[in-house]
């Protein structure tokens, strides 16, 4: 009936009997995102008075039939035979019945379907490849006829926000919550482009901007919030726990954003590399776990008394255990020696 995986799965209701008027069909296609906006819970189903419907793989070398199969969680009627021969190209499967369900977990990313740029815009694309199947369907299609109604919908989750949308057919947008859904009257073939961002888009972009003449800091969008990572040496000289002057300059910037924003919480994580404490702060610090956890405090300690609420840190102390690049040079080592503050929304 439609192509739901970016048209690497496709769906296609086939009549296998003879009728003699078109048929109605009603079709929703709702996507349940998960908070990483890579993935989602796809729901799709048919009310016809088809007598069945046949539901279209293209196929991948090297897959067997139960291959296609391995993602669905819930497919009805529970019933099927399939054809491997009749559609060139791809593998069908046969279910006996008016009306149809399906529900997979699925990689929005398959294909180059779905693009996500470094400032975080998510930009999803069902028809991303251009292909059309045998008898020249794209897109989310139903075959012999035209959809009489259908509704696409992206269900977003608290963290992620629809930023633009747009099809190659006519019908409403609607955006009810944080739940987009196109509506399309006798229509086929339809491509779709869907553009959603994470919540803190403007918080990223304000700190982009404060911070961007610190070389020694970058800050990165993610799903769940804004990641701020700092080399070590700009808060910390080598083996203190002690912020200095630039440490606190570079955090008074970020201070500013905190302010105007109090629904924001920090994360701070203390992370350090592979070298063993030195022998004139091994009684103060043991090991790596005691100095990343007390640099991580401090920035807190400093934070609050720039004037932020206490109740909106958590300190996190990570030693050696998370690195980003390899201990096995000096470069290495200094990208490992780090800070990152973490900026969410409070769950409070």
């Amino acid at each position: 009936m439609t192509c739901i995986k970016q048209c690497f799965l496709a769906v296609a209701l086939a009549l296998l009997m003879p009728f003699s008027t078109a048929a109605e069909v009603t079709s929703e296609h709702i996507y349940f995102v998960e908070e990483n906006g890579r993935y989602a819970l796809a729901y799709t189903t048919s009310r016809t008075d088809y007598d069945s419907y046949s539901v279209w793989f293209r196929n991948k070398e090297g897959y067997q039939t139960k291959d296609y199969l391995k993602d669905f969680l819930y497919i009805f009627p529970n019933k099927h035979r399939w054809d491997t021969r009749s559609q060139r190209g791809y593998s069908l499967l046969k279910l006996p019945h008016s009306d149809f369900a399906t529900l997979e977990r699925i990689d929005l990313q398959l294909g180059g379907a779905l693009q996500v740029t470094e400032d975080g815009l998510y930009t999803f694309n069902n028809w991303v490849d251009q292909q059309t199947t045998t008898d020249g369907h794209y897109g989310v299609w139903n075959s012999p006829d035209n959809f009489g109604h259908i509704a696409y919908s992206w269900v977003f989750p608290d963290n992620l926000e629809p930023y633009e949308y747009e099809s190659n057919r006519t019908g409403p947008w609607v955006l009810r919550h944080n739940t987009l859904t196109y509506y399309g009257v006798n229509v086929n073939d339809i491509a779709f482009t869907i553009k959603y961002r994470p919540r803190s888009h403007e918080t990223y972009k304000e700190l982009k901007d404060k911070l961007a003449d610190e070389p020694q800091v970058k800050v990165e969008q993610q799903p769940s919030g804004v990641r701020i990572k700092v080399e070590a040496t700009l808060p910390y000289p080598s083996g203190i726990a002690v912020l200095s002057e630039e440490g606190k300059a570079m955090l008074r910037k970020v201070v500013e954003t905190l302010k105007a924003r109090p629904s924001l919480d920090v994360i701070v994580e203390g992370h350090a590399d592979i070298v063993p404490i030195g022998s004139k702060i091994i009684d103060k610090y043991p090991t790596n776990w005691e100095l990343s956890s007390i640099r991580s405090i401090n920035v807190i300690h400093f934070l609050v008394k720039e004037g932020i609420t206490e109740s909106r840190f958590e300190s996190r102390a990570f030693s050696n255990q998370r690195p980003v690049a390899s201990n096995k040079t000096d470069e290495g080592k200094a990208r490992n020696r780090r800070i990152e503050l973490m900026i969410v929304d409070s769950i409070k």
